[in-house]
Formats: C-alpha cells, sequence, structure tokens
C-alpha cells in the first residue's frame, strides 16, 4: 500500500523532479536569510521597537536601509 503511495507521488512531482535537474537555480540562499531572521528574532528578543530590530537586521547582512518619512516620524515618536 504504501509503495504504490509513494509511486503515485513520485508521478505527480515528476516533472518538477526532472526541472531541478535540468535548471541550477534553488532558493537555498533565500531560505539561509530567513533561517538567520528568526534566529536574530530569537536573540533580540527585548527590542523596544521594530525600527531597532530592523537596523539590527540590516546591520547583520551589512545593506543600507533606505529611510523614509514615515520611518523617521515613527523613530522620533518612540524616543
Amino acid at each position: 500500500m504504501s509503495l504504490k503511495t509513494s509511486l503515485k507521488t513520485l508521478r505527480i512531482h515528476l516533472p518538477y523532479i526532472q526541472n531541478s535537474f535540468i535548471h541550477t537555480y534553488d532558493n537555498g540562499r533565500i531560505e539561509g536569510i530567513n533561517n538567520k531572521i528568526k534566529v536574530l528574532s530569537k536573540v533580540a528578543y527585548g527590542y523596544r521597537n521594530f525600527y531597532n530590530f530592523k537596523k539590527r537586521m540590516m546591520i547583520h547582512f551589512k545593506y543600507k536601509s533606505i529611510e523614509t518619512n514615515s520611518s523617521k516620524k515613527m523613530h522620533k515618536n518612540t524616543i
């Protein structure tokens, strides 16, 4: 019974499996970034606001944040 289920699943997903051999693209990099954000959110428990948490993520990934007027106003209101 379980062998039939396994074969049925393989038949359904066969085109996707074939594409994985043909194309070399994967989402490993994005999965790694998501994992780092999850770990940071666990470690960063206790940040007073999202602005500080976002800054910590930007520092970790070495990105420059683009501040909008609304985020500047939000930051001034929390100080």
